[in-house]
């Protein structure tokens, strides 16, 4: 069985351009696809930066926020 990777984000859904998680998450530790948490199906997350970190769905208001919770995972 595969290694279950550290984030996991959706690049449709993302809120900016997941190129710029490329100095913060190692690309062995990113998986990108479907996170089943769109936003058009959850309309409480629209404009909302998310993903799951370790594991954890996490929700914020800024990318900024969620390099904070990424580095807090790292």
């Amino acid at each position: 069985m595969a290694e279950k990777k550290k984030f996991r984000v959706c690049k449709r859904c993302l809120g900016f351009d997941v190129a710029e998680l490329a100095d913060k998450v190692s690309a062995d530790d990113l998986s990108t696809g479907c996170i089943s948490r769109c936003a058009r199906k959850h309309p409480e997350l629209a404009g909302k930066v998310y993903g799951f970190l370790a594991g954890e769905f996490v929700v914020c208001d800024t990318k900024e926020e969620f390099f904070a919770k990424i580095a807090e995972v790292e």
